[in-house]
């Protein structure tokens, strides 16, 4: 069985899992059923989570808005657009619905106005264990909402909601409309964004073009927040945190308000009927759903004259799915711009990061290299300390020759290797620049167990809170856990990762080792995997400093070392029925893999072509380079199956992993399946393949 149909038969079982359970009566609405609990050991499933809220749509002029939502048990129920003025035209018009228990809405799933919606974006969301959870879709309706609105006098009319499959399982739709107002005296900018809050925090930074007199006549400064699975009938304690600019604003958004206090019926949204007084007490949690109409109003938290609001939001209770926001505002600004796409906002990499809203810049990285049109990563390193006698327990006496720290060398070479990268960017060149910060030399620690607790206790007072939100964390290590691999990932992707090859006979490694070994760590910071579109190591058509084959070696160009990640598109390899003469396929053309060599395993053996990778791979070692088809399992794994690629890595790079950009620390989507799938490269493994290596003509 191919392992695409393996994966597929086990994601239909995962799914089986939650299809159409009913929860029992004694479940509490807004949370995950007890059946589903039952269910999770059994199941071996990543943590994961959405990516957080992103802009889609976003304007400045003369705009109003109208927001609405609806939810219940009956599949059929009604929204209103509330038309400003008679001469209001409709500008867009979006349809929102959120679902629960892994179930995904479908185009046609749900009628406005008998007319079948579809989707134009999808998002999914996790609550704690349970991945992909809740599902979110957008879609455009502005043709159905534009014939009915248009030319009508000013006022409200009703919209007639159907959910033609899994009524239980929808919880409700938001209906947000952005009117054209040509008879309006104020200009405004209107931002709307969709997607999945992360559950441990997100950030929305608002970058004004100029400075914000709240003073002014008309002042506006309004958000308000679409939120599904939320449940606050009689003081229920499932809420969402909102902070602005460091200051609490409200301590009890979420609930109910705009559905029914029953699971397929709790929907929210600041819009229609909803006050834009800000709850009394900020801190108080809620006593029912209408504690918090999530709709606010920002100005008494901005300072008169800002360049730049700062919205915080966490939900303590772990399971509310915010989907939606909206921001009105009576100047011209962005929400969360980033131009380059490298995690890292605009305004932090112009003018500093300002961690916790007071207006003084904690993390100065505009004076440290960073460029809003061109891709950034930061890293903070430091590295131990040369170890006195005693820290061989085979050589007692000896001392380390030397500390861990990487040489000037080691770095330039993944520096350069970024540099080199096929990337593109805004100010027209290409590569990734990539920094490197020294903290300096901590004190020898033989082996770091457990591995993070230790981590964390020397690296957390050479890297503060606010610089995490901006650097990676590097550890250059002796060992950890008692073993000897190479190094260690938080997580794929993450921010904190470990360079350890103190326990290699090259302590503490070579020049080659350390590069490749520190890119390769780093890769999985940054989302990469052992087999590119899997974890699958030791793949000939994973061109990669990520597979095992190249990790210490590096690839192999013009018969000369190459630190690099999967830059092509490769093809699959179905080593039931291989082409020698065929080599590697490059979807489009061969021609760019023609100066690449390529390792593969063979019976134990480490087989190395240096050239001409594209052609001519005596796979099965016989001497005939031209033999098909012939069938050898060349990644070792004790069977013969198709080694899936097409995966260039570079243009699949996950840039806010961890505690990167806006969302800072978060249960960000994890690419592990198993634990297994972090071990990396020992000592003894690499000695075996070194050991073993063949070259082939």
């Amino acid at each position: 069985m191919s392992r695409t149909k393996s994966a597929l038969l086990f994601m239909a079982a995962v799914m089986g899992l939650f299809v159409a359970q009913p929860a029992p009566a004694k479940d509490v609405p807004g949370t995950i059923s007890s059946y589903i609990r039952s269910q999770s050991n059994k199941l071996v499933v990543p943590r994961g989570t959405a990516s957080g809220l992103k802009v889609f749509f976003r304007k400045f002029g003369k705009y109003a808005l109208s927001v609405d939502a609806a939810g219940s048990n009956s599949a059929v129920h009604t929204v209103k657009v509330c038309k400003p003025t008679a001469d209001a035209v409709v500008e867009k018009a979006y349809l929102l619905a959120a679902s629960y228990s892994n179930i995904a809405i479908a185009d046609g799933d749900i009628t406005l106005n008998n007319r079948p919606v579809s989707w134009f974006a999808a998002e999914t969301n996790d609550a704690p264990a349970f991945v992909d959870y809740f599902h979110s879709v957008l879609g455009d309706v502005t043709r159905i909402v534009r014939n009915k609105m248009d030319g009508e006098p000013a006022g409200c009319k009703n919209f007639r909601l159907v959910e033609v499959n899994n009524n239980f399982y929808i919880d409700g739709e938001i209906l947000v409309v952005v009117f054209h107002v040509p008879s309006a005296t104020e200009e405004r900018t209107i931002a709307l964004l969709f997607g999945g809050q992360q559950l441990a925090g997100d950030r929305f930074e608002i970058t004004l073009s100029e400075p914000f007199d709240k003073t002014a006549p008309g002042a506006k400064a309004e958000m308000g927040l679409g939120t599904s699975f939320s449940y606050q009938n009689a003081g229920t304690q499932q809420y969402s945190i909102i902070n602005v600019n460091g200051q609490r604003l409200s301590t009890s958004s979420g609930g109910e308000d705009d559905g029914i206090s029953s699971n397929g019926g709790l929907i929210t949204v600041g819009g229609y009927r909803d006050s834009r007084n800000n709850p009394p007490d900020p801190n108080a949690t809620p006593t029912n759903p209408r504690s918090d109409d999530e709709r606010y109003n920002l100005l008494p938290y901005i300072k008169n004259n800002s360049t730049v609001i700062r919205i915080d939001t966490s939900n303590p209770s772990n399971d509310d799915n915010i989907f939606f926001a909206w921001f009105d505002l009576s100047a011209k600004g962005q929400v969360n711009q980033d131009t380059d796409g490298d995690g890292l906002l605009d305004s932090w990499e112009r003018f500093g990061y300002d961690h916790d809203g007071d207006g003084r810049i904690d993390v100065p990285i505009h004076r440290r290299g960073a460029n809003f049109r061109k891709k950034d990563i930061f890293i903070a390193y430091a590295w131990m300390e040369a170890a006195a006698a005693g820290f061989d327990p085979r050589n007692p006496r000896a001392a380390e020759t030397s500390s861990h720290q990487p040489s000037g060398a080691v770095l330039r070479a993944v520096v350069d290797a970024f540099a080199n990268a096929p990337v593109s960017n805004p100010d027209g060149t290409t590569g990734i620049n990539l920094h490197f910060w020294n903290r300096g030399g901590v004190p020898h620690d033989n082996d770091l167990n457990p591995v993070w607790t230790e981590f964390d206790a020397i690296m957390n007072p050479l890297v503060s809170e606010a610089e995490r939100r901006i650097y990676h964390r590097m550890l250059n290590a002796h060992m950890y856990s008692g073993g000897t691999s190479s190094g260690l990932s938080r997580g794929i992707p993450a921010s904190d990762f470990i360079e350890s090859l103190g326990g290699w006979d090259t302590n503490p490694g070579t020049f080659k080792e350390r590069a490749g070994t520190i890119m390769h760590e780093l890769g999985h910071n940054l989302g990469l995997r052992h087999g590119g579109v899997d974890h699958e190591n030791y793949k000939p058509n994973h061109l990669s400093v990520m597979s095992y084959l190249n990790q210490t070696d590096w690839l192999i160009k013009n018969r000369r070392p190459l630190l690099d990640y999967e830059r092509f598109d490769l093809e699959d390899l179905d080593e039931t029925s291989l082409d020698e003469g065929a080599g590697l396929d490059n979807a489009g053309a061969d021609a760019p893999i023609s100066d690449y060599g390529v390792r593969w395993v063979n019976s134990g053996f480490l087989m190395e072509k240096r050239t001409s990778a594209h052609r001519n791979v005596d796979w099965n070692g016989n001497g005939n380079s031209t033999d098909s088809p012939v069938a050898v399992d060349l990644n070792n794994s004790g069977g013969n199956s198709v080694l899936n690629a097409g995966f260039p890595e570079w243009a699949n790079i996950v840039y806010d992993g961890g505690d990167i950009g806006a969302s800072g620390k978060s249960q960000k989507r994890q690419l592990v399946t198993k634990p297994s799938d972090l071990e990396e490269l020992t000592f003894e493994q690499n000695q075996r393949l070194q050991r073993n290596k063949v070259e082939i003509k």
